[in-house]
């Protein structure tokens, strides 16, 4: 209709909706992961519960990073398109988060959560606890380079 103008989407909605987009699905990986990681460090190791609960961590990882990397590496345009920029790209963007969060954040919330909760609550809560620390990283550094790129 005449005088139907799109209103401007606010910034922060925007910045919301893109790291939904880009993060969502490896999220999804990441949960599957980590339930992953979680039985087969329980199946394969026998004593404390922070065996299963580093597995749960790796687990995830494995998910989330590959849905990361596919998702990035396709995107680049097929001339430029390198898995060493790529993997350099996710360096700069989750090397400290990922280590904070792979060493201590997330197996230490994943036990703690398992303590209260149970296995089959705990690990998605101890989940969700870690990636608030992760994200707080992991955004503030993807945004920088997104800044410094856009400059070029």
């Amino acid at each position: 209709m005449e005088g139907d103008e799109a209103i401007p989407a606010n910034r922060t909605d925007h910045k919301v909706l893109h790291w939904l987009d880009r993060f969502g699905w490896a999220e999804l990986a990441g949960i599957a992961g980590s339930y992953g990681g979680w039985l087969a460090a329980s199946a394969l190791l026998a004593g404390p519960a922070l065996g299963p609960a580093y597995g749960a961590a790796m687990g995830e990882n494995c998910g989330y990073y590959a849905v990361i990397f596919l998702r990035d590496w396709r995107a680049a345009p097929p001339a430029s398109r390198s898995a060493r920029r790529t993997l350099g790209a996710m360096i700069h963007d989750f090397g400290l988060a990922e280590v904070l969060d792979s060493l201590a954040v997330r197996p230490g919330l994943t036990l703690l959560a398992v303590s209260l909760l149970g296995a089959g609550w705990g690990v998605g809560a101890g989940k969700l606890a870690a990636d608030v620390v992760f994200y707080l990283l992991a955004i503030m550094f993807y945004e920088r380079r997104r800044q410094r790129e856009g400059r070029r």
